[in-house]
């Protein structure tokens, strides 16, 4: 008779234990949760839902919950989840924006102002007159339209000169100096008018996007302008030029840096150009700096490619010490005779060709990469 009370007591422990197992696995499978990549992204669900997003933008709140709940079942990589993770942040700023406009009085005809205001204000600009019975989405397509008839035409413009140049430079070599002035400043014009472009098709979204993001990419290219305007102010028409190039680099034509005869040595008074240099640099934190050296065509080609790479790393070895940069933050080249902005046959020709460029690649542009 005591068998079987003893049996129902071992029982009953064997259920304990294993109810005390199941709920440590269960602490530990929230624990995990608590700390999973799918938490900040369910956070950030939860609050846009709590401003409306999930009635205001359905579209976008169903899509997102829907890659949600797919990630959470296939085990989504951290990339994934990072992108999961931008993309709600973006609904929760679209919800909070949604928001505010219906907790005003007239809060879409507002939106719409300030929509054709900004269209408006690049139409300005670029000198493009827009039909006042366009608005909204229209206004916004007829803008993009004209710049891209603009950006064209400007493209074609500058394909034709680059041709002509090619042909002008092979009979006449540094005749093509001004030639080229005008193609450079076509790409420079061909570039802004991709930035305007850019900032239209980014203001066009308006009603969506994340206002501050597209005040830091208009700030950022402002402080870029003032840094480039403040470079060309160091230099007087006979020491140097500073050229911006389409691809965004800047190129600085440092004609008044002079060696001796033959020599890579900086002739006397030099430093007072070089220090206008390097503090010009410092405006350009992180970016490539390539130091070239460039000759007349007096003297044997390989010998003036020898002199002018000497001369570059001359003027490198001095921004590395005054910038206190690292010795393999500068390249440099020696061009020697190859690329004339002037004629050869006249000692001005010949002054203007013997020259340092610094050519400056800002960080996060075209070409900053392995150069």
């Amino acid at each position: 008779m005591l068998g079987k009370p003893r049996r129902i007591a071992e029982s009953l422990v064997a259920l304990v234990v294993v109810a005390l197992i199941a709920g440590a696995a269960w602490e530990t499978c929230v624990a995990a949760d608590d700390t999973g990549p799918g938490v900040e992204v369910k956070r950030l669900l939860d609050e846009a839902k709590d401003h409306g997003a999930k009635g205001q933008l359905p579209t976008s709140w169903w899509e997102l919950d829907r890659r949600f709940e797919a990630a959470q079942k296939g085990e989504a990589s951290p990339a994934e989840w990072d992108g999961l993770a931008r993309d709600a942040r973006r609904l929760l700023n679209e919800a909070i924006f949604v928001e505010q406009m219906r907790k005003r009085k007239s809060g879409m005809e507002a939106l719409l102002g300030r929509f054709d205001q900004a269209l408006d204000e690049i139409a300005a600009l670029t000198g493009i007159d827009l039909s006042p019975q366009l608005s909204g989405d229209e206004r916004a397509t007829a803008l993009q339209t004209a710049l891209r008839t603009r950006l064209t035409a400007l493209t074609i413009r500058a394909d034709s000169l680059t041709v002509a140049n090619r042909h002008l430079q092979a009979a006449v070599g540094g005749r093509m100096a001004a030639q080229d002035s005008v193609i450079t400043a076509l790409r420079v014009e061909n570039s802004s008018l991709r930035q305007k472009l850019w900032e239209t098709q980014l203001r066009a979204g308006v009603a969506e996007a994340d206002r501050s993001a597209a005040e830091s990419v208009l700030s950022r290219k402002q402080r870029f302008e003032d840094a480039v305007d403040s470079l060309r102010g160091r230099f007087t028409p006979q020491e140097g030029k500073v050229l911006l190039e389409a691809d965004g680099s800047i190129h600085v034509r440092l004609h008044g840096v002079s060696f001796a005869v033959g020599s890579a040595e900086l002739a006397g008074g030099q430093m007072d150009l070089i220090k206008r240099v390097e503090d010009g640099l410092r405006a350009f934190p992180g970016a490539t700096i390539s130091v070239e050296g460039h000759t007349d065509d007096t003297g044997g080609r390989e010998a003036n490619l020898r002199l002018s790479r000497r001369r570059a790393e001359t003027v490198a070895r001095l921004l590395e010490r005054d910038l206190g940069l690292p010795g393999d933050s500068l390249t440099t080249a020696g061009v020697g005779p190859d690329r004339p902005v002037a004629l050869n046959d006249t000692p001005a020709g010949r002054a203007l060709n013997r020259r340092i460029d610094v050519v400056i690649t800002p960080a996060g542009t075209a070409g900053s990469e392995g150069n």
